[in-house]
């Protein structure tokens, strides 16, 4: 009788997963290869998947050891996002951006942990974009 009543008070906690598509917009990419050709457009996409793919994993780093340092590689990193259409990666690093400056460390965190799920996803759908293209 104790543990019926125990388990009606304790109701059975639920695990959540976020998952968010991350959205990317092909249309900077056609621009991009318009602007400057496609082959440099190749190179420029991999140079900022590379950029963004190093320094997503050493944000927290960054933050604890410089704050300058920290807002410099957002800023790259939504420029870089921005360049190849990576519009939610570039979105949620300005949000982080913003809680940052604004001393939220709640909305920061939440944000932070935002970046991860959305940057690897990011990477990827490009990735499988150009895995697709040949």
């Amino acid at each position: 009788m104790l543990l019926t009543a125990r388990a009606e008070l304790c109701p059975t906690i639920a695990t959540i997963a976020p998952e968010e598509p991350a959205r990317f917009n092909p249309e900077c990419l056609e621009e991009l290869c318009l602007k400057i050709g496609e082959v440099r457009a190749e190179a420029e996409v991999a140079l900022a998947l590379h950029r963004i793919s190093e320094v997503l994993p050493t944000l927290d780093a960054t933050c604890r050891r410089s704050g300058r340092e920290f807002v410099v590689a957002l800023e790259h990193l939504c420029k870089d996002a921005d360049l190849i259409g990576m519009a939610t990666l570039a979105r949620v690093a300005r949000d982080v951006l913003e809680t940052y400056i604004a001393g939220n460390e709640v909305g920061f965190s939440a944000t932070m942990a935002r970046l991860d799920r959305v940057g690897e996803r990011s990477i990827h759908a490009v990735w499988d974009l150009e895995d697709l293209s040949g």
